[in-house]
């Protein structure tokens, strides 16, 4: 046979050894990592608690009227992550991708401008997830999941892991720009920083082809796969999740000023989460290959249930980072297994469509979050009580990842 030497994309036929394939695909596997680095689930999510003091002090808005906005990004992250789930199963990752890349750019260093004006201030939050359609993880992660079968698991562990890099950074980030030149200063950083996507998706992404593998098209659709009971048991998993997760992340700083540790310590304690995300997304990865995904989240969720119990007590430093780490690694594990269990359970066909939906139900959970864990403290003057029920929420979750059953398109038995 003669290959097309203009082809980007060798064919599985032509290369028997698959090596042009894999390195490809893990070349595309790092690129995403890079991607998810520097996209909306960092710069959003990770960043706007550091916001939170600086704009009680300027415009002397109350904590808990400013942590709504989370609650604004949230319901509309789940709003837009199906549609973001069909564009990607219909132009590709890469298409959105860069699509999307200047205009959430912009979209953050437009924060700059925010004026004293609430209503403004939950508008914007509810608008910069929207200019960022493409950017949020399932555009990354159906690109890496089309270069892979065996070695899925962490695959999907390697481009997750920017996700937990960008905790780390950001944060560190954030808080620097802020100390040293004001937070509207900071929005125009982290807009700058949110350009980078667009040249990691340009030079170093490559859209997997039909011709590279014969698994990628194979599949229930989306209306065959919410016939059965596992597509509902995700759904409901990740809702509750959302709780967590997102209470953790965003107030996690507000609950250690509260218990009295000072700001500039507070603002670090997130690298704990962060560092420990990064080691969960690789590692969970890894496991996924070996073990069951409900044994690795049962496991992770342990850890979860422990993290919300030291927050509940009224964390100290030591305890707080104890806390951050618990819930990093379970926070690292979340899209990992979601990301592992859409073509394990559904195969690839509507592999963008089920986990812009379980990503949907994952916000929901934050959205509800938001809001409940702010009204509360303000109603019990302690973060105490939400922490206790979001220790229920982790029992109950591991119970329905152990209700999964068996996977569906497994590659072991291929």
């Amino acid at each position: 046979m003669t290959m097309d030497k203009s082809a980007t994309l060798i064919p599985v036929s032509e290369d028997p050894s698959g090596s042009v394939r894999e390195a490809t695909g893990w070349r595309t596997a790092m690129a995403s990592a890079l991607g998810l680095t520097v996209g909306p689930s960092v710069l959003t999510v990770m960043s706007f608690g550091a916001f939170i003091a600086p704009l009680h002090r300027e415009f002397g808005w109350g904590v808990s009227d400013i942590g709504l906005a989370a609650s604004f990004l949230s319901i509309t992250v789940m709003i837009i992550s199906p549609l973001q789930g069909y564009l990607v199963d219909r132009y590709g990752g890469r298409r959105v991708i860069l699509c999307s890349s200047p205009v959430f750019g912009l979209s953050l260093m437009a924060m700059y401008f925010l004026p004293g004006n609430l209503t403004v201030f939950y508008l914007a939050w509810a608008l910069i997830p929207v200019c960022g359609l493409g950017l949020w993880p399932v555009s990354y992660l159906r690109l890496t999941a089309g270069w892979f079968e065996r070695k899925l698991g962490f695959a999907l562990g390697i481009a997750n892991s920017g996700i937990g890099v960008g905790t780390v950074l950001v944060p560190l980030i954030t808080a620097s720009l802020i100390g040293a030149f004001g937070w509207r200063t900071a929005f125009l950083g982290l807009g700058a920083v949110a350009l980078i996507a667009f040249p990691i998706a340009f030079f170093l992404i490559t859209e997997p082809s039909p011709r590279t593998t014969d698994v990628r098209t194979s599949g229930d659709t989306l209306k065959v796969s919410a016939r059965r009971r596992p597509f509902w048991l995700i759904l409901g998993a990740f809702l509750l999740l959302g709780l967590v997760g997102s209470s953790i992340t965003v107030y996690q700083i507000p609950l250690l000023l509260d218990a009295g540790v000072p700001e500039h310590t507070a603002n670090l304690v997130p690298v704990a989460l962060g560092l420990a995300l990064i080691v969960a997304r690789v590692v969970t990865g890894w496991l996924l290959d070996r073990f069951k995904a409900s044994v690795v989240m049962a496991f992770n969720l342990t850890g979860g249930l422990i993290a919300v119990l030291l927050f509940a007590a009224g964390p100290n430093v030591v305890t707080g980072l104890i806390a951050a780490a618990l819930a990093g690694l379970l926070i690292g594990a979340e899209f990992d297994v979601l990301s592992y269990l859409v073509p394990r359970h559904f195969g690839r066909m509507a592999y963008g469509k089920i986990y812009g939906i379980a990503f949907s139900a994952f916000q929901i959970g934050g959205a509800i979050a938001s809001s409940a864990v702010s009204a509360s403290r303000e109603s019990s003057g302690s973060y105490t009580p939400a922490m206790l029920s979001l220790a229920v929420v982790c029992v109950v979750c591991a119970g329905m990842f152990m209700c999964l059953g068996p996977y569906r398109y497994d590659a072991a038995h291929k």
